[in-house]
């Protein structure tokens, strides 16, 4: 930190944190503790405002200073920031990051050829089972229903052993699916684009 450079004064810091959730505001990392980061360099600017600070694990601060997360890219985590938080609650945003992740998973497979093996065995351990929902709690996702970013169905029963239909009508729930649009949001917030 420059000499010269005051402090951030604490109801920006408070605000900053407080829009990130207290967790760095790159949604495929979003781990604690965080620091403040200048989106445009303080020596540049000379002056702390809340559209140019954003909350960061001190791993992604380091990457960023270096250069190997670009100055555009920080840009747009800020806006993705206000835009998830302007229309989406904690646990609909939570529930995204559920496909961030499997977005990610899915595509180290496809990196590392292992596309089979990920489909072969199906499980929250590899990361692709849709999650289930209990439909007296559809209004916890209204807003990504209303937004058409995930849809909800009952599943199918499979050929033999349990029936999955049956299951579903008693314990009253749903698979929670990605809409295309909602695959496109999620594509688009996991690499750091415009949503």
């Amino acid at each position: 930190m420059a000499q010269d450079r005051p402090d951030i004064p604490m109801s920006l810091r408070r605000a900053a944190l407080v829009e990130a959730g207290h967790r760095c505001a790159i949604p495929t990392c979003r781990q604690t503790p965080v620091e403040l980061a200048h989106i445009t360099p303080w020596v540049k600017v000379r002056k702390h405002a809340f559209e140019n600070l954003i909350a960061l694990c001190p791993t992604c601060h380091t990457r960023f200073d270096r250069g190997d997360i670009d100055r555009r890219s920080m840009l747009q985590y800020k806006v993705n920031l206000e835009v998830m938080n302007s229309r989406y609650t904690d646990f609909e945003q939570q529930l995204l990051r559920t496909f961030v992740r499997q977005h990610l998973r899915l595509k180290r497979a496809v990196a590392d050829g292992n596309v089979q093996e990920v489909f072969a065995n199906p499980g929250w351990d590899n990361g692709l089972t849709h999650p289930r929902m209990n439909m007296d709690m559809w209004w916890a996702i209204g807003n990504l229903l209303d937004d058409e970013i995930v849809e909800l169905l009952v599943p199918a029963p499979e050929g033999g052993g349990l029936d999955l239909m049956k299951l579903d009508e008693k314990l009253n729930s749903k698979i929670v699916l990605l809409t295309k649009k909602g695959s496109e949001i999620v594509e688009r917030w996991a690499e750091g684009e415009p949503i």
